[in-house]
């Protein structure tokens, strides 16, 4: 059977087995996520959950450049099968705790800080394997099936999760995500992949220093990675934050709330396939423009437009994030040496994320002071003025998407 031109990568073993795995695990994570939060609000409040969340998220910000230098100096499928391993056992005992009725705040915060410690280091390693696992010329259909994947079960995981507790209890949607992690490292496991070079120093230090200097040598991934943290810091804080207050005052409550965040997820779902085929030449101008309908959303929400109009917008939201997530990891695929790939993919990752705890300390003050149409105008403005700069930097418009391209692995068809 021949597959479409877009599916031809699906061929290629290493890859196909590696899309398996990741669609499995985000498949358990969406289920979890429900899960962990009704399993600790069946013991706790919201202060409680807020601590459990915290303490997943605390390590990978603190390990994530550490990540980036294990994952190249190591092979990479090594650290994602044992960070799926890690993060299972994690999810098998969180699991027994809750079954048991033995789960409290300080147990169950502990093993989501193990979970955390896993993901910090598969995180920076995940882009430098999918350039290992597909040919060149697939990288961009291969990033956007990823995309495509996880956007779709992003909405499936949670509906599954929210039945699965709703059918038994938290801790058997826990249990499966434990299985699906390790499914996903035993798929992993399985990729054959041609040995890369790696060019690693006498200490980890020396390789985080060597990391940050092919980083700053490159001001087009500076350029581009400092956006991405003030995107961040400028749009996520409002939207999740002021937007379900908008939604509870003004729209009509959770149903039309839950209806456009629905919406954006299948606009992701949409641009996810339209990335599969999209041609541009300057992909990082590409990258930031794709992502302007995000400041329109905030300005809606000000307003309020009326629930279509946001989800309107929010849908368009969704599909520039899929089109610029993938253009923006096939070029820096394509344009960092394989030896670097990792440590640069850490450091985007620090870089997305590292403002967003500033942004949610300072949302609700600011709001409080100026009103909230008036602080989602002003996230709406930044957010935009912010992606429009950095198209006017050289070096991104000159990166081209079949910039300079290091030594690939050879992929291998299927039978």
């Amino acid at each position: 059977m021949r597959l479409p031109k877009t599916f031809e990568v699906l061929r290629e073993r290493s890859f196909a087995r590696y899309l398996a795995a990741t669609a499995i695990s985000t498949l358990g994570s969406g289920m979890s996520n429900v899960a962990l939060a009704f399993a600790v609000l069946g013991f706790g409040g919201a202060t409680d959950l807020g601590i459990v969340m915290l303490a997943r998220e605390v390590p990978i910000v603190i390990l994530l450049l550490l990540g980036g230098v294990f994952a190249d100096r190591i092979p990479r499928r090594t650290i994602l099968v044992g960070s799926d391993v890690i993060k299972g056992s994690a999810q098998v005992l969180t699991a027994i705790l809750l079954f048991s009725g033995t789960a409290d705040v300080w147990n169950i915060a502990l093993l989501q800080t193990v979970f955390g410690v896993a993901a910090a280091f598969s995180r920076p390693a995940q882009i430098g394997l999918i350039k290992q696992a597909a040919s060149d010329a697939r990288l961009q259909e291969a990033n956007a099936l990823i995309g495509l994947a996880n956007s779709v079960l992003q909405i499936a995981g949670p509906a599954i999760g929210a039945i699965l507790v709703a059918a038994g209890s938290p801790a058997l949607a826990i249990a499966v995500d434990a299985a699906t992690f390790f499914a996903s490292a035993t798929l992993t496991a399985s990729m054959h992949l041609a040995p890369t070079l790696r060019t690693a120093s006498a200490s980890i230090l020396g390789d985080l220093h060597d990391g940050w200097r092919e980083f700053i040598s490159r001001p087009w991934a500076v350029a581009v990675i400092a956006s991405f943290g003030l995107f961040q810091l400028t749009f996520f804080p409002a939207m999740q934050v002021l937007g379900p207050v908008v939604a509870k005052q003004q729209l009509g409550g959770v149903g039309p709330w839950g209806a456009i965040l629905a919406v954006e997820s299948a606009g992701a779902v949409v641009g996810g396939m339209f990335a599969l085929r999209v041609k541009v030449k300057r992909p990082l101008v590409a990258t930031q423009l794709a992502v302007l309908p995000a400041g329109l959303v905030l300005a809606a929400l000000a307003v309020p437009l009326p629930v279509v109009g946001i989800a309107a917008v929010g849908f368009a939201t969704g599909v520039g994030f899929a089109v610029s997530n993938t253009l923006w990891i096939t070029a820096l695929q394509r344009n960092v040496p394989e030896h670097a790939l990792s440590r640069i993919s850490s450091f985007d990752w620090f870089g997305s994320i590292a403002l967003n705890p500033i942004g949610y300390v300072l949302i609700g003050p600011i709001a409080a002071a100026l009103g909230i149409p008036a602080t989602l105008f002003i996230a709406a403005v930044l957010n935009m003025a912010v992606c429009v700069s950095v198209v006017f930097v050289p070096s991104v418009r000159h990166i081209q998407m079949d910039g300079p391209v290091s030594v690939e692995a050879v992929a291998e068809p299927i039978v």
